[in-house]
């Protein structure tokens, strides 16, 4: 008797793990950032005189509490891409600032006939790497839409397109100043909309 409630236990523990490991998902994606606006916050000023723009990897675990809810964690790591700016006669120049951000996920499926359409939001925050003048840290924020085309239940294609809000703490600058040629260094807190196209693969 108590090898077979041993076993039925041993079953059903072994069940519950395999639906358990069905209930996973993993997802990865990579997305371009089309900037529409950056603005420099602690100068109180909008940058307009270039394009903003990042490329994105993202890695994700998603559970599936229900079809049409999915959500879990995910790591971001991003290239923001490097700019010359122009204001009142001083020249800002920029480098290519990294950012490294975990973040949380969501996606429901609000068509139960059709589960493949689906809404998502992100967010998450920068890792701050202080001895690093190559990372920065921030808040990212994404919301948007999105289809995934599954071949299997664990395969398929993802593709979304969405809006994305990135704040870029600790931006090193350096300003030269046209009328008189001097040089100096400053660091920037800005603020960065784009609007987002991924595509990817769902595990």
């Amino acid at each position: 008797m108590n090898i077979q409630r041993s076993f039925l236990v041993l079953l059903i523990l072994t069940i519950s793990a395999i639906y358990g490991q069905a209930q996973l998902h993993g997802t990865l994606d990579f997305r371009y950032g089309l900037g529409l606006s950056e603005n420099v916050i602690d100068k109180n000023m909008s940058v307009e005189n270039y394009q903003p723009s990042n490329i994105s990897v993202a890695v994700s675990g998603l559970y599936e509490f229900t079809p049409q809810i999915w959500a879990g964690v995910g790591l971001n790591t991003s290239i923001n891409n490097s700019a010359v700016l122009q204001y009142n006669g001083i020249t800002y120049s920029t480098t290519p600032i990294m950012q490294f951000a975990p973040y949380l996920t969501m996606r429901y499926r609000p068509i139960k006939q059709h589960l493949n359409a689906y809404l998502f939001t992100d967010l998450g925050y920068s890792i701050p790497f202080e001895k690093s003048v190559n990372f920065s840290k921030g808040w990212l924020w994404n919301a948007g839409i999105g289809y995934s085309y599954m071949f299997r239940k664990h395969f398929g294609l993802n593709f979304n397109i969405g809006y994305n809000l990135l704040q870029i703490v600790g931006t090193p600058i350096v300003v030269t100043d046209k009328n008189t040629g001097n040089e100096s260094k400053i660091i920037s807190n800005n603020l960065r909309h784009s609007v987002t196209f991924a595509v990817g693969l769902v595990f």
